[in-house]
């Protein structure tokens, strides 16, 4: 097999490929081929292409490694949520024993709040101040389709501690939208380390069943 070198510049590279389709025997491959590179871009839009696909292949992995942090008012419950929206890690104060079941569960729903504007706003300093990149996006409607659907999507995935400790609801998402303890003195009988990691547990769980849901939802549509 003749073994071909690649060369750096860019308009060598085109040069070779019309080299190498010239050599294809005639028939619709060789008309394809001759079609593909005679739509190949200039120069400076393939390297202007380069430069925002490496911008924004740079500000993506930027993004996977970021964490977003959220509190409540009264600090009683502190979260932190991936770029995806992913639950993190969960930690109560161990000042839960002087509260109640209500408020400590409502807490964990503030300091999600916050967590998730946290990282929404993020996204669109991002957004504005890479407008290029943005501008530069090519049209997805079959994909645009798929994250309204996600988006309007009235689904809910509860997961419920087998001792009903607590309980926790997500929409097809993946975010909060329900959390309780149902044990009576829950927060005053379990110690807060525990209580934080079972709650976390809990909303993992539902999270974990939320994507499946999605995972499912999507091959469907996609076909």
């Amino acid at each position: 097999m003749e073994r071909m070198e690649f060369p750096e510049d860019y308009e060598d590279r085109v040069a070779q490929g019309r080299r190498a389709a010239a050599r294809l025997p005639a028939g619709p491959v060789r008309d394809a081929v001759h079609r593909a590179l005679e739509a190949a871009p200039s120069r400076e839009r393939y390297e202007r292409a380069a430069a925002l696909a490496e911008r924004a292949g740079a500000l993506i992995e930027d993004l996977t490694r970021r964490g977003f942090d959220g509190t409540d008012a009264g600090r009683v419950a502190w979260l932190r949520l991936d770029y995806t929206g992913k639950l993190v890690s969960l930690a109560l104060s161990p000042t839960v024993d002087r509260l109640s079941n209500r408020a400590v569960a409502d807490a964990v729903g503030a300091a999600w709040t916050a967590a998730e504007a946290a990282r929404s706003e993020h996204v669109l300093r991002l957004e504005r101040s890479h407008a290029d990149l943005v501008a530069a996006r090519v049209p997805d409607r079959r994909g645009d389709e798929l994250r309204d659907l996600v988006a309007e999507s009235a689904e809910r995935f509860e997961h419920t501690t087998e001792d009903d400790l607590c309980s926790a609801e997500v929409n097809l998402e993946g975010r909060l939208t329900g959390f309780r303890f149902l044990v009576p003195n829950a927060t005053l009988d379990t110690e807060c380390g525990e209580l934080s990691e079972r709650a976390a547990a809990t909303i993992r769980t539902a999270q974990e069943r939320a994507a499946a849901r999605l995972h499912t939802l999507l091959s469907e549509a996609l076909g």
